[in-house]
């Protein structure tokens, strides 16, 4: 009976050590640590949910375009330089890349029983032979619209080289789309290009893109 008081009672004087050590000022101060440390950890992810929105808002910032003759109203990309003067109705394109500018061209062309849109594809490609380097059509498929309906597309490469006094010398392999979408006699030709190394990326910005165009 005495070894089990005697066990007991050191169980008891080992348990009160053990209570006074959790409540000492060292145990208090690394509780605090640790809620400091949570804190921090919440202030630095609602700094990155931030950041995050902000960039995202900044990047989906939107300028309207219209073209009453040719009939067009599309939405693109703010931060891209809009351009109407060439051989197409208009042009815009991401100058923030450093290297060939992701862009996106419209044009419009007349089709009917004559002028299919296979016939359109091998007319812009015949142009581009003589124009682009290395220019190679890729294939042809058919494209789905929002609406459920089809549009011709057609895939293609070439190289460009850099004008930039700065990286001059610098080729870049191109990859390029036109989605030929006809209406009513009418087709408008998207013509989307962009460095092969981000292509992927940037064929959600056409996708958007013809999702916003009416004519």
């Amino acid at each position: 009976m005495r070894k089990d008081a005697s066990a007991k009672r050191r169980l008891d004087e080992a348990l009160a050590v053990a209570l006074d050590e959790s409540l000492s000022p060292s145990a208090q101060l690394t509780q605090r640590q640790r809620l400091s440390l949570y804190l921090s950890y919440l202030v630095i992810a609602v700094g990155l949910l931030a950041g995050i929105n902000q960039r995202d808002s900044a990047l989906n910032q939107s300028s309207a375009y219209a073209n009453r003759e040719a009939g067009i109203t599309a939405v693109y990309p703010a931060r891209w330089l809009l351009e109407e003067t060439g051989d197409f109705v208009f042009r815009v394109r991401d100058m923030s890349y450093r290297g060939f500018n992701t862009q996106i061209e419209v044009n419009v062309a007349g089709i009917g029983a004559n002028n299919s849109a296979r016939s359109v594809f091998d007319q812009l490609s015949l142009a581009r032979a003589q124009s682009l380097v290395d220019y190679t059509v890729l294939g042809y498929d058919e494209y789905v619209l929002s609406d459920e309906s089809s549009a011709s597309a057609m895939a293609y490469s070439f190289v460009a080289r850099d004008a930039s006094p700065f990286l001059q010398g610098i080729s870049s392999v191109v990859t390029g789309l036109d989605i030929l979408i006809a209406r009513r006699g009418q087709a408008v030709i998207v013509s989307f290009r962009a460095d092969s190394r981000i292509y992927e990326q940037e064929v959600a910005t056409l996708r958007w893109f013809i999702e916003n165009l009416e004519f």
